[in-house]
């Protein structure tokens, strides 16, 4: 976990963007999800959440015959919507906006946010294939945007990422061996 406060924030940016769930219940009341399949994912992300803000997420784990999934809660709204707030999923008039563009996030603008950022985003939705069989690196987002932002802020770094839409999500992926090894880096 970073040192610093903004990459973390950064950070959890990511993993809220990526595999969180914001929900508004009959009372306007908002509460965030995140939703992971890794335990020690789940574990970084309620350490950022209690570290960074001082709030207190709860986690579940659900376990079916395959595998375990575990949740990252945050019920109280006031706290939820705090966190929006700092992560920029907020905007000044209380609606939802999600804009991971490198000219409009205040939170990408240090290259080592970015770097947090991108941490954040693999750890929350990507995966790298076994460099035995072949050289795959990508990053799977819920919308064509999230993706094309994705691929903007790789390519600061000189990563030649490209998108492809599977099924209904939308991939950023990297086929370079030596790219893949710089991402990871």
């Amino acid at each position: 976990i970073s040192p610093a406060r903004h990459c973390q924030i950064a950070e959890l940016a990511a993993f809220i963007g990526l595999c969180g769930t914001i929900v508004f219940n009959r009372f306007d009341r908002c509460s965030i999800k995140i939703h992971t399949e890794n335990f020690l994912v789940a574990r970084k992300v309620f350490t950022l959440i209690e570290k960074t803000f001082n709030i207190r997420a709860e986690v579940s784990v659900r376990k079916n015959r395959e595998a375990r999934s575990y949740s990252v809660v945050v019920r109280r709204s006031h706290e939820a919507i705090r966190l929006l707030r700092e992560v920029c999923l907020l905007d000044e008039d209380g609606e939802i906006r999600e804009c991971m563009s490198l000219v409009h996030n205040r939170i990408l603008k240090q290259n080592c946010c970015r770097r947090a950022f991108i941490r954040g985003a693999f750890l929350a939705a990507g995966s790298v294939s076994d460099p035995e069989k072949s050289y795959h690196f990508e990053i799977v987002c819920s919308s064509g945007e999230k993706a094309g932002q994705l691929q903007e802020i790789l390519q600061q770094y000189g990563i030649d990422a490209k998108t492809v839409l599977r099924k209904k999500h939308h991939v950023v992926y990297v086929k370079e061996g030596s790219q893949i090894v710089e991402i990871l880096g």
